[in-house]
């Protein structure tokens, strides 16, 4: 990498097309019509039947739009070429720039690594630690909605059951096991409020949760849930949760 997002790339490895249209932050289309999926990275998603979206959905379709749209760019591809839905995975440069990591730095996205394409795993956590601990974009999520939703302590989850609300408190004790990573405000955690990270979903965060959270404050956003009678907070995306120290 020769600073910020710039990157030496096989010229082998990739091809020149022109973006006419773009979906949404991740996703653009080709003049030719052929569909791009960014790869390593995951902005909020748009519904457009509900003309809805995720929170920043639309600002990171903006910010993609304002760099992207009616451009010439170069893609750079990783070990697979297409995914499931027949879209082409890339790396999208333009004049240079890595514009997948320029996503992540501007936190219009969260990063979102399916192996075996990992090419840049490590310099794209990276530029997405940067923008969590210094609440841009999507990471200002938690800060924004503590205006609007109940802002509670652990103990009173079973108050708020079935809504969402905002707790805060410090992660006294984690586990992880092979599916879950578990999150605790209390040694006493069969029966006070854990939150559950599936890990299936650790490829969105640029730490690990029960390692790095651990004797952290933090806030998270999320709905109380109970199962076999304790409260949880199931979250899916790192951007619920606002790391305070």
């Amino acid at each position: 990498m020769v600073g910020g997002s710039y990157f030496y790339f096989n010229s082998q490895q990739a091809a020149e097309v022109y973006i006419e249209r773009v979906i949404d932050g991740d996703t653009v289309e080709t003049a030719a019509g052929d569909s791009i999926r960014l790869l390593g990275v995951d902005t909020p998603e748009i519904d457009w039947d509900n003309n809805s979206s995720e929170y920043y959905g639309e600002e990171a379709r903006d910010f993609t739009a304002e760099n992207l749209a009616d451009q010439k760019v170069v893609l750079e591809y990783d070990q697979e070429r297409e995914d499931n839905y027949g879209r082409t995975l890339a790396y999208i440069y333009q004049d240079g720039e890595n514009f997948n990591q320029k996503l992540l730095k501007e936190g219009m996205a969260t990063v979102m690594i399916v192996e075996p394409n990992d090419k840049y795993e490590s310099e794209f956590k990276k530029a997405a630690a940067e923008a969590r601990k210094s609440g841009k974009g999507i990471w200002s999520q938690v800060m924004e909605l503590d205006a609007s939703l109940p802002v509670i302590s652990y103990q009173q989850a079973e108050l708020f059951r079935g809504e969402v609300v905002i707790v805060e408190g410090k992660i006294v004790n984690t586990a992880a096991t092979d599916s879950v990573n578990y999150l605790n405000f209390s040694d006493d955690y069969q029966t006070t409020l854990s939150l559950v990270i599936f890990n299936r979903n650790l490829n969105k965060f640029d730490y690990q949760p029960a390692e790095y959270i651990l004797n952290k404050r933090i806030r998270v956003l999320g709905e109380i849930e109970f199962y076999q009678g304790s409260p949880q907070i199931i979250v899916d995306d790192p951007h619920d949760i606002l790391i305070m120290d």
